[in-house]
């Protein structure tokens, strides 16, 4: 049994201000201040090559335009407004491409149908225009009832694994998110390529490693995890596999969540890192429940509205900070987790406007999408860090992949103080070279795989990056394979 007692010593790990010591500021700046959108619900890039983004918007629209700052026409992807209910939470909520759509033209989507009103999961294809989609082509994979337009989830993302990973909220019945024999309060995963599809209906398979695969007695093998309110957005790193969800709160909390396989997260027997209702006892004898990596109080923000790990070259500073955005207050914040240490949360920026979703870019840029219709990126405030010395460049690594060593090349027109650091893809520093004073023209350095102290380290994805005179300048992605 875990006591609300312990709970409450566990949340002084879990909860914390922002450090005290300083970050460069940040300001949020439209992505495409050429467009505008309505109420949009998820943000995502084509992953067939073309450089093209994807903006759902809540009322069952989705636009794609070129991925371009200066862009400004966007097409009708997709029209589904007369099956979506459009009211409270409901409406078009997810979309995810899948893995081969480069070759198979297939898309899913997630809204809750008008009339009868149900959670419906979907794939679509692509028509001979690949920037109009063939409305007519939809196959529904998950139909569920939704009683009411509120907590319903929504994210859809594919894991490394293949399998399609689908948010489900407790459909504001809180008992839901415990009960295993229901889909609602649930991370599900299924397979939309079976080798043989399964009879009868739905088209999707149940992949062997589910947690709940072989349980019977009425239990949804679909669920991977479960014991969540309304995990509104989530997201799977590529590099590292960790699966990170944001669950919107009740009363007190708003939590992240980082996603084990059968974990059950709490909900409605806890609410963030304490008992619910807070002050309550609350047996949690047999559950095994996992608390969440980070939770914040209402005294602070009030509905997480989703985060992604930042992996642009725009703020090579930023590199493996999970950046996640707050309803109510306004809000970004960034996260530093290496796995090892306690998160730490620090803030990036604030807006006037209420945000509502938080995307990714193809570039690894972390977009947030808002009531005013814009979509916004973190860029650089006047008053802080200043941009990237023109005088310095980055040239990258040869080779790459590499075993067991590489050459890191950089330019400079000018003399300066070098720094380069090599990160892991969770922003963790395992090497650290540094030049007090390198003249102007090409240099080299070369990395043998090792940390500061000499040990090899794992084969991976590793980031290097360059700081001249203080100043971030450049990042590059280096493949260490043993």
């Amino acid at each position: 049994m875990m006591s609300c007692r312990r709970a409450l010593l566990v949340s002084a790990l879990l909860v914390a201000a922002d450090p005290p010591f300083a970050r460069a500021q940040y300001q949020l700046e439209p992505a495409y201040p050429g467009l505008d959108f309505t109420s949009p619900t998820d943000i995502q890039p084509a992953n067939d090559g073309t450089n093209r983004m994807f903006v759902v918007e809540k009322r069952g629209f989705i636009w794609v335009f070129e991925n371009d700052v200066q862009t400004t026409t966007a097409k009708p992807f997709l029209d589904i407004r007369t099956k979506v209910r459009n009211y409270g939470e409901a409406g078009l909520l997810g979309l995810a491409f899948h893995p081969s759509y480069r070759t198979n033209d297939e898309f899913f989507v997630f809204y809750v149908s008008a009339e009868p009103m149900r959670t419906i999961v979907a794939r679509y294809t692509v028509s001979a225009d690949p920037d109009v989609a063939d409305a007519a082509s939809e196959v529904i994979l998950i139909d569920n009832p939704q009683i009411n337009p509120f907590h319903c989830g929504g994210q859809l993302a594919f894991g490394n694994d293949g399998y399609l990973y689908i948010a489900m909220g407790d459909n504001r019945v809180d008992t839901n998110a415990q009960d295993l024999t229901t889909l609602p309060g649930s991370i599900l995963r299924v397979d939309v390529d079976p080798d043989m599809p399964p009879i009868p209906y739905p088209p999707y398979a149940i992949p062997p490693d589910n947690p709940f695969a072989n349980a019977g007695g009425g239990v949804r093998p679909e669920i991977y995890a479960y014991g969540f309110r309304n995990p509104w957005r989530f997201w799977i790193d590529e590099f590292t596999n960790d699966f990170w969800v944001c669950d919107v709160g009740e009363d007190k909390w708003e939590e992240i969540d980082l996603i084990s396989r059968g974990r059950n997260y709490g909900w409605p027997l806890m609410e963030g890192p304490m008992c619910f209702p807070t002050g309550s006892p609350c047996d949690t004898t047999g559950k095994s429940l996992q608390l969440p990596l980070y939770a914040y109080s209402h005294s602070e923000g009030d509905a997480i509205v989703g985060g992604a790990r930042y992996r642009s070259p725009r703020l090579p500073e930023l590199n493996g900070i999970f950046v996640f955005a707050d309803y109510f207050s306004h809000m970004v914040w960034g996260l530093h987790y290496d796995g090892a240490a306690p998160p730490e949360r620090f803030e990036l920026a604030g807006h006037d406007h209420v945000m509502l979703t938080v995307g990714t870019s193809a570039s690894g840029d972390v977009l947030i999408g808002a009531s005013d219709g814009n979509i916004y990126r973190l860029g650089r405030a006047a008053t802080g860090v200043g941009d990237a010395p023109a005088s310095a460049r980055l040239l990258g690594n040869f080779p790459n992949p590499f075993n067991p060593s590489t050459t890191i090349r950089f330019s400079l027109e000018r003399s300066a103080r070098i720094r380069l650091d090599i990160v892991t893809v969770t922003g963790e520093l395992v090497r650290h070279f540094e030049i007090s004073r390198a003249g102007a023209g090409l240099h080299d350095i070369t990395w043998r795989g090792e940390t500061d102290g000499g040990i090899r380290v794992a084969s991976g994805v590793y980031f290097c990056r360059l700081v001249v005179d203080g100043v971030a300048a450049g990042t590059a992605r280096m493949v260490l394979v043993q």
